[in-house]
């Protein structure tokens, strides 16, 4: 019997969205959270090269304070039953390229100062 309900739970298991799968809402609402966490981190960034000069401790603190965005992103995924493996890969890509573009407009607006600090590569949309 126990057999038999495994086989029934699976039956009725709901089918993992891969990227081949994903309609134009899912990549919508992925390209949405994204851009939120990548506002944030610049917002968070410019705020913060007011008070320090170094670029890593900027961007590290930028990320833990946007830390929030991508868990929004990730329960997100989970309510609409991403792959797991590629929904924890999105996310660690995600990461990476907003932190490294992130840590590259810092450096570069360190080194350039202007009048109004925003970094040119990762300005939000208004």
């Amino acid at each position: 019997m126990a057999g038999e309900e495994t086989t029934t739970d699976n039956s009725n298991q709901q089918e993992y969205i891969t990227p081949d799968k994903m309609t134009l809402e899912d990549r919508e609402m992925l390209n949405e959270h994204v851009q939120n966490y990548n506002n944030c981190l610049t917002q968070t960034s410019i705020e913060q090269m007011k008070y320090q000069t170094d670029p890593r401790y900027i961007v590290d603190f930028a990320m833990k304070q946007c830390a929030v965005e991508l868990e929004i992103l990730n329960k997100k995924m989970i309510e609409r039953n991403f792959e797991p493996n590629f929904r924890e890969s999105y996310l660690h890509r995600v990461s990476a390229n907003s932190a490294n573009q992130t840590l590259q407009a810092v450096m570069y607006n360190i080194a350039n100062p202007q009048t109004s600090p925003e970094p040119a590569t990762t300005k939000p949309v208004q």
